[in-house]
């Protein structure tokens, strides 16, 4: 085994049992530890719009109106702009879409008027509309830009969650079936205009089945990853449906996963999938093979607790990853110092 994976091996291992390398005293935290070179740190974490503001202006304001942050409760799920500005972070308990914008530096509730039910997935097109998703409902609604309701679509899912799209192919892929006695856990591929198109899958732990599908990500091919999360599995699909690859299993080892939740692919196709049962993002490659891990249970703010969603900036260069414990939630922000490569 080539020695970073034996690092990754051991690492990981650590985290299963609550233990980590401390970092060094006034040192950035990053990953790998010392003394291998640093290619992950962690940069700052987003609890409120207070954290991004560029100036005093946004406190000075709040103090003179008596007004408070715009804060999040649990983020579900996120999605870029195209050109990566502004960040849309889902909070299902607050009912709340809220809006990062790290140009000017502030933040605002999406469409505050709509009283949206548990929002939980969330997708942008080349346009700016906003799709976002309300399992309760059992629809997908999409907004303009600036918060104006456009349409909805999603009567044929039973509860709407993870949304992924397409700007390309103008496809929407949409998760559904997360109650324990459902048989259509799938994935239902709606145009932007909101015609169903096709479903994949079904419940099972065949290739192509599912058990509770959850977070979905594309790479610029149009792929789609889907997070099985209780196959313990990664399955890949092609932009017609079908399947492309899957790998995976059950445990808590390098190259398994416990509870597999977001995932995303960087513009080097690289992918990463959030475990919230360890704590950890894993890090591969095209070819299914660990090329290295960050985060982990340590009760420190750059680490992690009950991660959930995940995305990478447009620019490939930052990657966002939500928070969901109780104690503190928030959005964890890390950066490359050097990019893995791609073995």
């Amino acid at each position: 085994m080539p020695r970073d994976l034996r690092l990754t091996a051991v690492s990981l291992m650590l985290i299963a049992s609550a233990c980590a390398v401390a970092p060094l005293k006034g040192a950035k935290v990053r990953w790998p530890p010392p003394p291998d070179p640093a290619r992950i740190r962690f940069v700052q974490a987003i609890t409120s719009g207070a954290d991004i503001e560029k100036t005093g202006w946004g406190g000075f304001q709040r103090a003179l109106l008596g007004t408070q942050p715009i804060t999040f409760e649990q983020p579900s799920g996120f999605a870029f702009s195209p050109d990566g500005q502004l960040l849309y972070v889902t909070d299902q308990p607050r009912g709340q879409v809220v809006r990062f914008d790290f140009a000017q530096g502030r933040a605002d509730r999406f469409a505050p008027d709509f009283g949206m039910m548990q929002p939980f997935g969330v997708a942008v097109d080349q346009e700016g509309n906003v799709y976002v998703s309300e399992p309760p409902a059992r629809r997908v609604r999409v907004f303009s830009t600036d918060g104006r309701f456009l349409r909805e679509f999603g009567g044929d899912a039973e509860r709407p969650t993870a949304l992924a799209l397409d700007r390309k192919r103008q496809l929407v892929y949409v998760t559904d079936g997360s109650f324990p006695e459902s048989q259509n856990h799938r994935v239902l591929v709606y145009s932007t205009a909101g015609k169903l198109l096709r479903t994949i899958g079904a419940r099972g732990t065949a290739p192509g089945q599912f058990n509770f599908p959850g977070y979905l990500a594309l790479d610029k091919d149009g792929n789609l990853y889907v997070s099985d999360m209780l196959n313990f599995r990664i399955q890949v699909f092609d932009p017609e449906g079908g399947l492309i690859r899957f790998f995976g299993e059950s445990g808590i080892g390098p190259g398994q996963f416990a509870r597999p939740k977001g995932v995303a692919v960087d513009p080097r196709g690289i992918l990463y999938v959030v475990d919230g049962e360890t704590a950890t993002v894993q890090m591969f490659n095209q070819k299914n093979q660990l090329l290295m891990y960050f985060g982990g249970k340590v009760n420190m703010l750059e680490y992690l607790d009950m991660p959930g969603p995940i995305a990478i900036h447009p620019d490939g260069k930052r990657i966002f990853v939500g928070e969901q414990s109780a104690q503190l939630p928030r959005i964890n922000v890390y950066e490359f110092v050097e990019v893995p490569a791609q073995q």
